[in-house]
This record gives structure tokens, C-alpha cells and sequence, in this order.
């Protein structure tokens, strides 16, 4: 029985962002949130970045771009999860943590002076008491630009496996998408459609004023049913990035910060 009552809580903590492994759906940047596509970044670059998510959730992130590389690591905790078994009682068993993190690396190769190709690996681990897996996965992104100002796009991500965490192996949170954005101006607009693993439609947006000195976003990812508005400052060779996230179903509203420097 005592199996049974950490796979229940296993299945319950992942589930909490509405799929497994969650560290992958949430977001590397603050001011970035969910928007759809982020254009291949010119400046090298290193960022950190960390919020306190609902159900006492620790997040952290850092990604570093350095030329046509990316590199980075994503990982979360989520404490005071109660152990409880099959008959009803006041009092929980005892409490347990949740543990899951991504380490990734990937390359954008550039195919023609229209065509590029993004890649990603991912080693992934999640820990729940005293079980831990380990798995792998790939994104994989084509853009083909039109011209300077607009860009269409088709991939997957997240499409991998798990080892079996106690005798139940996660799945991957995978998609499989088109896109499209759009430079108007000042103005980023950018949008995502398509289907997860399980063949659930899903669609994210992102709108973005782009300034010299701070940039401004909202964008809405709706299989998380999150909303999300954020902003960034640029000094110099450095970034300070706030960003705000509301769920449409008031779970939590939680607040994410990142510091970034150029190199």
C-alpha cells in the first residue's frame, strides 16, 4: 500500500501544471513567458532567473547564448506535498518533496540565407521521495523567412521518454506546432498552434513593443490557461526582467524575475 501512496502523490504533484515533467513548459525568461517564438538572439548572452510558483513551488533557470549555441538549465521543487493513504484522516502520513529539472543544450544551423534550423537536447531527472528517473528529449524547429520582417514556422518539442519512477514512467509534455510572427514597427506579434502528445489542440500568442531602452509583452498560453505580462530594462551590457503571471483560474499569480548581461 505504501507504493500505492506515493504513486498517487507522484501522479498528483506532476500533474500541477496540468502535465508531467512541468519544468519543461515553464518559462526560461520572465520577460519572455510563453510568447511562441523568440528570434535567434544576435548578442551573446547570459541570464538568470527565478520565481516562487503556486503549491510552494521553487523555480530557476539559466541560459546562456553564445554565438549559434544555446545552453542552460531549468529546475524546480515543490515542497510539503502530504503522504496520505487509501482511508480518509486528518492528518497526512508524513510530507514529501517533488523534484524536476531539465539540462539542455542546442544549435540553430542555418540552411540558406531563408532557412534555419534550431535543435535542442534535453537530459531531464525528476525525484519524488526517495524514487528518481532520468530521461531524454528533442526539439526541433524549421523557420523559413519570408524577409527581415516575417518568419513561419513548423516543429516539435519535448518528444522524448522517461525511466519508470516508481514502476510508472512520466510522459513528456510533447507538441507538435506551426507558427508565424510578424514585425510591425516596434511591434513583435507572434502566434502558435497545435497538438500535444495526446492530440489536444492548443494555441499560445505574444505581442511585444520592442524599445531601445526596455521592451513590454503579454502573451497567453491557454493549455496552462496562463496569462502573462512582462518587461525588461536595458543598460548597458545588462537586463533586468520582471514578469507576472496570472492563471485564468486563480490557482496562484505568481511573479518571476531575471538578470541578464551581454558578453
Amino acid at each position: 500500500m505504501f507504493k500505492k501512496i506515493i504513486l498517487l502523490i507522484g501522479i498528483s504533484s506532476c500533474l500541477f501544471a496540468g502535465e508531467g515533467l512541468p519544468v519543461l513548459l515553464f518559462p526560461t525568461m520572465a520577460q519572455d513567458g510563453y510568447f511562441p517564438s523568440i528570434p535567434q538572439q544576435k548578442e551573446d548572452q547570459i541570464n538568470f532567473s527565478y520565481a516562487n510558483w503556486y503549491y510552494d513551488t521553487d523555480y530557476s533557470a539559466v541560459s546562456v547564448n553564445y554565438r549559434s549555441y544555446t545552453f542552460g538549465f531549468k529546475g524546480l521543487i515543490s515542497g510539503n506535498i502530504d503522504i496520505r493513504g487509501d482511508v480518509p484522516a486528518d492528518e497526512a502520513v508524513g510530507v514529501t518533496s517533488y523534484y524536476n529539472s531539465v539540462l539542455y543544450a542546442g544549435k540553430t544551423l542555418k540552411l540558406s540565407d531563408r532557412w534555419r534550423l534550431n535543435t535542442v537536447a534535453n537530459l531531464l531527472t525528476e525525484r519524488l521521495f526517495y524514487a528518481t528517473s532520468w530521461g531524454a528529449s528533442l526539439d526541433a524547429e524549421a523557420v523559413w523567412a519570408f524577409n527581415v520582417r516575417y518568419r513561419a514556422l513548423v516543429g516539435f518539442e519535448n518528444l522524448g521518454m522517461m525511466s519508470p519512477l516508481l514502476n510508472m514512467p512520466t510522459k513528456t509534455p510533447a507538441r507538435y506546432y506551426l507558427g508565424t510572427d510578424a514585425l510591425i514597427d516596434f511591434i513583435l506579434v507572434s502566434l502558435q498552434g497545435g497538438l500535444t502528445r495526446d492530440l489536444d489542440p492548443y494555441f499560445k500568442l505574444g505581442v511585444r513593443y520592442i524599445h531601445p531602452v526596455f521592451d513590454v509583452s503579454y502573451t497567453y498560453d491557454n493549455l496552462n490557461m496562463m496569462h502573462h505580462v512582462g518587461a525588461d530594462i536595458k543598460w548597458k551590457n545588462y537586463r533586468i526582467g520582471y514578469g507576472q503571471y496570472l492563471h485564468q483560474r486563480g490557482l496562484g499569480y505568481p511573479m518571476m524575475f531575471t538578470v541578464g548581461m551581454l558578453f
